[in-house]
């Protein structure tokens, strides 16, 4: 007995369910559409670049500098090569859709009769489909089990092993009374754990704090521990994360965006109710107002709003200049078809990319969380 397009009378009398049909309206409703900052953010701004070759990709990344020394004019010189950068290297990964609709179909939907024309709008639901996976793609931990096949998106670098020891710098177990995570994770290659390659940090005070040789921390972001006893709230947790990145930036890399959870920004909103206050939105072409993100605030210059695919207690800080989306075709997604198969009297489309995420150093990362 088919079940779609029938009478919803609550009460039907036989009659009425034998001689009235119920109104078809012939307007799809999208109720599966949703928004997502990040993506929409490196899609405007050009950082989407494509017609790309190889078995992958791989850059230099300086690590280090020469090593300075006093001179009086008469000080003896040694010199000798030293080597000041290292490799990072990702391979290419791929999403697609499918979809297919047999020879039947097609001809009992393509008259009248048909309240959606399925055929003619195929490759653009396609299109939807992985533009709404994609936007939360940009997240995702691609050097996790099982997500071989997926980006390397942020999670890619932020993995941790508890906490950086307030007192001492030393790893721990997530303690409460620490300021931050302690890195943990390999991304593109490159181990994000401090001092990995050596360098030697400022000794009176404990990372992030102070300073240090370069090598220490080149490669290891910044993950603020939300649940820090020394925070007075969670402003005072943002603002941190927004002013330890910086140190690490030029100009032109600092933190332009915050991407929190839903429960963090409605934090965030009510803690900054109770204070008074001058918003001043960031401009520019590729803000998230400017983009049509109007759920947004300004803290200290960086501009934030939240992402519905978040969760718990959780945000990203970032400098969308800092991030470059690397496709091999000539756009983003492809399309193939619909293309009849006489084998299987179906029409056949697919849309797919093949691509990768590229970050500059983790370093000029941030991420608001309770450490692991």
């Amino acid at each position: 007995m088919p079940t779609g397009y029938q009478g919803y009378s609550p009460a039907d009398f036989a009659r009425s369910a034998a001689t009235t049909l119920a109104e078809n309206i012939r307007m799809l409703e999208d109720a599966a559409t949703r928004n997502f900052p990040a993506l929409a953010q490196i899609e405007a701004s050009g950082r989407i670049t494509f017609n790309h070759g190889g078995r992958g990709f791989d850059w230099p990344v300086q690590y280090r500098i020469h090593n300075v020394e006093g001179n009086t004019g008469e000080t003896q010189r040694n010199f000798a090569r030293r080597n000041l950068y290292k490799t990072a290297a990702l391979e290419y990964r791929g999403y697609q859709a499918t979809d297919a609709m047999y020879q039947r179909e097609f001809l009992e939907n393509r008259g009248p009769e048909g309240i959606i024309k399925v055929f003619d709008q195929f490759v653009e639901r396609l299109t939807r489909s992985m533009k709404q996976v994609l936007g939360k793609e940009v997240y995702t931990d691609g050097s996790a089990s099982g997500n071989e096949k997926y980006w390397h998106g942020f999670e890619s670098m932020f993995a941790t092993n508890g906490t950086v020891n307030i007192s001492t710098g030393a790893q721990r177990a997530t303690n409460t009374g620490d300021k931050v995570g302690y890195p943990n994770d390999t991304y593109a290659t490159l181990s994000t754990v401090l001092g990995t390659v050596g360098g030697d940090w400022e000794s009176s005070v404990v990372w992030p704090d102070g300073d240090g040789d370069p090598e220490y921390d080149y490669w290891s972001p910044l993950i603020v521990h939300t649940s820090y006893t020394g925070f007075a709230d969670f402003i005072e947790a943002l603002r941190f994360g927004i002013v330890t990145c910086q140190k690490n930036a030029t100009l032109d890399e600092q933190m332009t965006t915050g991407v929190l959870s839903r429960n963090s920004y409605m934090t965030a909103l009510n803690l900054l109710d109770n204070k008074e206050q001058i918003n001043i939105n960031p401009g520019g072409d590729y803000s998230l107002r400017s983009l049509g993100f109007k759920n947004t605030f300004a803290l200290d210059g960086v501009e934030f709003t939240f992402d519905s695919s978040l969760s718990g207690t959780l945000g990203y800080g970032f400098n969308y200049m800092n991030i470059e989306l690397r496709g091999c075709d000539e756009s983003l997604l492809k399309s193939e078809g619909p293309e009849y198969d006489i084998h299987t009297q179906a029409y056949n489309a697919v849309v797919s990319t093949l691509s990768n995420m590229k970050f500059t150093s983790p370093r000029n990362f941030v991420k608001w969380c309770v450490p692991t």
